[in-house]
């Protein structure tokens, strides 16, 4: 069977690149029925945090890359890979060394103390030297010269085992078949390989995946959008959306199609359509991804994301009536959230996208200012307008909202979008919007005429 595994250091959070090597491993397990494991390579103990573990853990979830049993911490089993360090002992192909105890190894295992008070042991493996060749899964056949290799430490000084050792240790325990994991681990590799020789057990197979760069060609950093997973999180990325735009992020599906759930990709994945070259980050392209899950799922999903993103606390009320603080009411926020659903690429876009639906409107973009006032006489053409509109008994009827305005429009012997566009600049201070009469019913007759009327004051 299949088994895979994702094992991440706990001594930082869960960016873009560890996202996507969990996410190729969860994917090739699920598309050969085999099994995801989750290992925590907290070894490194003035790094490692509970905190950093516990958010790879919840970004992991949140991603819906769900790993078989508990996950394993190489902490919790030091006894473990000092046992196995002694059988190569024995076989002549490692050997104890003292070293001086440093401030970074305060406790010394039972069996640590070397000749003096302050010394502690090392055990290290001897690098044989010789040719090391092993078949990646994307670049065929790697050698490597270990003539440059220096002796291996397995256990540090402080009883704790190193990364190159506690990985195999693990990795032959519960019997992982294929290591996926980035291109920089491909000396480890080559070391890790002798290692599980010196032990007689059998290598598993390996795919290096290439880097992942900026739009720009170069080493992916947080200009270009490498923040942790939980940021997306924050900035109202869907998971869904993450985990389609990570899964093009070095593999190639047949055809053009980019738009995958995740049912799909764990049907369409396999290791041979990797790509060979490094992937490039592009921010964009995520919220183009992104939009796309919002624009497909049902209007009930929809909803409730929006109001799970912002944990269904009723928004301010745009321009509340005075000596009120009217709130907006589920339906509005319903409303509001369906209206703007086409102009939005991530949750958080609402805020700034309809932030005129939540707050009074505090100043005019310019450009929409040149656009919607130069029509001669607008000052009484805009009072007559609002006279017309405030005779309506409410905005529900956005017909209504069409026709009032269309007939002032022609009574006052202009087109109507000379009476369009100062009614959007007054109700956004912005030259787009939703469609306005749909905006008018959002915002309501109230909003409407106190905008409409400060716009009119101003002229």
């Amino acid at each position: 069977m299949v088994t895979v595994r994702f094992a991440p250091s706990p001594t930082g959070f869960l960016h873009v690149g560890g996202a996507r090597t969990a996410l190729f491993n969860f994917l090739y397990a699920r598309n050969q029925s085999g099994k995801f494991l989750l290992r925590i390579e907290d070894t490194d103990r003035e790094r490692s945090t509970p905190e950093f573990e516990k958010e790879i853990l919840d970004s992991l979830k949140w991603l819906g890359l769900g790993w078989e049993g508990k996950p394993v911490r190489q902490s919790e089993r030091v006894s473990v890979y000092r046992k196995e360090a002694e059988i190569l002992i024995s076989k002549g192909l490692a050997y104890k060394a003292i070293q001086k105890e440093s401030p970074l190894t305060p406790t010394l295992s039972p069996q640590g103390r070397g000749k003096g008070e302050g010394e502690c042991q090392a055990i290290l493996f001897r690098m044989p030297k010789c040719e090391v060749k092993f078949t990646d899964g994307l670049r065929g056949e790697v050698a490597f010269n270990t003539e440059l290799f220096e002796d291996t430490v397995l256990i540090k000084s402080d009883g704790f085992p190193t990364y190159h050792w506690a990985c195999i240790v693990d990795d032959h325990e519960v019997g992982i078949t294929d290591v996926i994991r980035g291109e920089d681990h491909l000396t480890n590799t080559a070391k890790q390989i002798l290692l599980i020789e010196a032990m007689g057990w059998t290598r598993p197979a390996y795919v290096h995946l290439p880097l992942i760069l900026g739009v720009d060609g170069t080493p992916l950093s947080k200009r270009h959008g490498a923040v942790a997973v939980t940021q997306y999180q924050r900035d109202g990325f869907l998971p869904e959306g993450l985990v389609n735009y990570l899964a093009l992020l070095g593999w190639g599906p047949e055809g053009n199609q980019e738009f995958f759930n995740l049912p799909e990709l764990i049907k369409k994945f396999s290791l041979k359509r990797l790509i060979r070259s490094a992937a490039r980050f592009d921010t964009d392209k995520l919220r183009w991804v992104n939009a796309q899950h919002l624009r497909t799922m049902s209007e009930e999903e929809y909803l409730q994301r929006i109001r799970e993103y912002f944990k269904e606390t009723p928004s301010p009320r745009p321009s509340p009536p005075k000596g009120g603080e009217g709130r907006v009411r589920g339906l509005e926020f319903n409303q509001i959230a369906l209206l703007f659903r086409s102009r939005i690429q991530t949750l958080k876009d609402l805020t700034e996208e309809a932030s005129y639906c939540f707050n009074d409107v505090q100043s005019y973009d310019l450009e929409a200012m040149n656009k919607a006032l130069a029509t001669p006489g607008l000052k009484e053409k805009l009072e007559n307008f609002k006279k017309a509109l405030g005779a309506l008994p409410d905005f529900r009827d956005t017909a209504l909202l069409e026709k009032v305005l269309r007939e002032t429009a022609a009574g006052e012997g202009v087109e109507a979008k000379a009476l369009i566009h100062p009614l959007r600049l007054a109700l956004t201070g912005k030259s787009v919007s939703p469609g306005i009469f749909d905006l008018m019913k959002v915002l309501g007759k109230e909003i409407c005429l106190k905008r409409l009327g400060e716009l009119i004051e101003k002229l």
